[in-house]
């Protein structure tokens, strides 16, 4: 795989899982044509190849090149394993009253006034 097939193919890789991510309806549609979703991303495979969706994987977190490997290897094993992680929840915290102090709209509060220098 060349970089540039490689780049096209984890770039059509995220859109896909971020899609899938943000619309139910994607979901549904991977679940009842994943060689025909692919497709539609443009990873296009022979019909001698099975396509195996796996999704939420608890005792293993696919990496990207673990994707890509199977991605490479599809023609050659007769599957692709299309790895799709689980969106795990965003974890909710409070902020101290220092942490909190130290954002100021993403800025260092060292920057945080109004000075001469930046209102010129």
């Amino acid at each position: 795989m060349t970089p540039v097939d490689r780049a096209v193919f984890v770039a059509a890789y995220s859109r896909l899982v971020a899609e899938v991510w943000a619309d139910p309806a994607k979901e549904q549609a991977l679940d009842r044509d994943p060689r025909g979703f692919l497709a539609g991303y443009g990873l296009q495979l022979s019909e001698d190849v099975q396509v195996r969706v796996v999704r939420d994987v608890a005792d293993a977190d696919p990496d990207l090149e673990a994707q890509v490997e199977s991605w490479q290897q599809a023609g050659t094993t007769g599957t692709f394993v299309l790895f799709v992680p689980s969106l795990l929840p965003v974890a909710r915290t409070e902020l101290a009253e220092d942490e909190l102090d130290s954002v100021v709209a993403g800025l260092d509060p060292s920057c945080a006034c109004c000075c001469p220098c930046c209102c010129t």
